[in-house]
C-alpha cells in the first residue's frame, strides 16, 4: 500500500498549480496560496475537526479520510479517501466574486500548471489511478460559517 501522507501532499501539491484555484486562495496583499495538507501528527489538540475550524478565509485543506480496502476490479487492492475542505474569502464589494460553486469546479476542471490533465485524470503518482468521481457537499462550522467538504477517491492498483 502507499503511504497515504505522500498521496496528501501530492493532492495538495497539483492543487496549489492550477492558476484560478490558487488565486481564490491568496489572500490580499499576500503572495501564498493558502492550500496545505494535513497530517494526524501534532498530537490530540490538532485534530482535523479542529483545523478545519481554525481555517482562515480564504484557505484549502487536503486530509486523508481513511482507506477502504478490498478487491475492486482485480487490479485495485486500495482506494484511499481524501477530503478537500475549502473556506472562500470574503467577496462583500468584491468585482467578480469567487463563491464556493467557482471554487469548485476550480478544483475538478483546472488543469495543474505544466499538466495537460485537469485534476481527475491526472494520475498523482506511480501506482495511482485516475480517481473515481468525486463529490462535495456543504457543512457549517460551530460559528455557523458556511464551508464546502470535496471528497476524492484514488484507486490504487497492485498492492504497492
Amino acid at each position: 500500500m502507499l503511504n497515504p501522507a505522500a498521496i496528501t501532499d501530492a493532492l495538495a501539491t497539483q492543487l496549489a498549480l492550477i492558476p484560478a484555484l490558487a488565486a481564490a486562495m491568496t489572500p490580499a496583499g499576500s503572495v501564498v496560496a493558502r492550500i496545505d495538507a494535513f497530517h494526524y501528527r501534532l498530537g490530540a489538540e490538532n485534530t482535523l475537526q479542529m483545523a478545519v475550524y481554525k481555517m482562515p478565509a480564504p484557505s484549502l485543506l487536503v486530509a486523508w479520510e481513511g482507506t477502504l480496502g478490498g478487491n475492486f476490479n482485480g487490479a485495485t487492492i486500495w482506494k484511499h479517501r481524501m477530503g478537500v475542505y475549502f473556506r472562500m474569502g470574503n467577496m462583500a464589494g468584491v468585482l467578480g466574486p469567487v463563491g464556493y460553486e467557482d471554487l469548485w469546479y476550480q478544483t475538478v476542471n483546472g488543469v495543474p500548471t505544466g499538466s495537460s490533465r485537469n485534476i481527475r485524470y491526472l494520475n498523482l503518482m506511480t501506482g495511482l489511478d485516475i480517481m473515481d468521481t468525486p463529490s462535495v457537499s456543504h457543512a457549517v462550522d460551530e460559528d455557523r460559517i458556511d464551508y464546502f467538504r470535496g471528497e476524492f477517491l484514488y484507486p490504487e492498483i497492485g498492492d504497492n
